[in-house]
């Protein structure tokens, strides 16, 4: 069992604020990485979302980012090898969010 991990970027100057991620996002943890997004995304128009260190993830956690994608603007940060980068393709979210990838 992989365990997950939401921290936000602990620089108050960085802006947007980053929520780094790490380990899978799923129906068993969905509620939490609303909830870190959330407090992310408090008073500012920007997030990124930095996913490099995610495992997996499930459609609860794309239906939370397309959730998060309509009220702000999102960056997700991901790794370019692994099915993350092709779940956001094939699931639109690379249309409604931008996405960098990273080696």
């Amino acid at each position: 069992m992989t365990h997950s991990r939401f921290a936000l970027d602990s620089d108050p100057r960085q802006r947007p604020p980053v929520l780094v991620v790490t380990g899978e996002i799923d129906l068993a943890n969905v509620g939490e990485f609303e909830k870190a997004m959330v407090q992310a995304g408090a008073g500012a128009p920007a997030v990124t979302i930095d996913l490099t260190g995610v495992d997996y993830c499930d459609s609860a956690a794309v239906r939370a980012l397309f959730s998060m994608a309509a009220s702000t603007e999102l960056t997700l940060v991901v790794g370019s090898a692994g099915h993350i980068t092709t779940l956001l393709g094939i699931s639109g979210l690379d249309r409604v969010a931008t996405v960098v990838v990273r080696d």
